[in-house]
């Protein structure tokens, strides 16, 4: 038992610490025809994906959203047929960004669309 709420407790630090190292560098809002509003916030950070054929890509860029409810996810860069695609590291999310326009799904299921309505000034 204890080993289990170690392990809770360890995966809960990690987490926040991904939250901790989120440097940001511009800050948007978007909002959907209910008035619910998403922030998204843009920051950096290298990392590699593969595609099933074994070629490795780079991407630097990742978004922290934060949900009506709350809710923060990040979401890093991914290949994209069209606009800017993110996916979160669980792979659970996808933000994508076009133009004006955003839209995350869950699973196949869109959660959320919504269109930019201001930066958000830094702080």
């Amino acid at each position: 038992m204890l080993k289990q709420i170690t392990l809770l407790v360890l995966a809960a630090l990690i987490a926040g610490c991904a939250s901790l190292r989120f440097k940001t560098e511009r800050r948007s809002q978007f909002t959907d025809i209910n008035n619910r509003r998403i922030f998204v916030e843009y920051g950096t950070e290298e990392r590699e994906e593969s595609l099933p054929n074994g070629a490795m890509l780079k991407f630097n860029r990742k978004v922290r959203v934060t949900f009506p409810d709350g809710e923060r996810v990040i979401f890093y860069q991914s290949l994209s047929p069209k606009g800017v695609r993110y996916r979160s590291e669980d792979k659970e999310y996808i933000f994508i960004e076009h133009g004006v326009w955003c839209q995350i799904l869950r699973g196949n299921d869109v959660i959320y669309q919504g269109i930019y309505t201001k930066n958000q000034p830094m702080k």
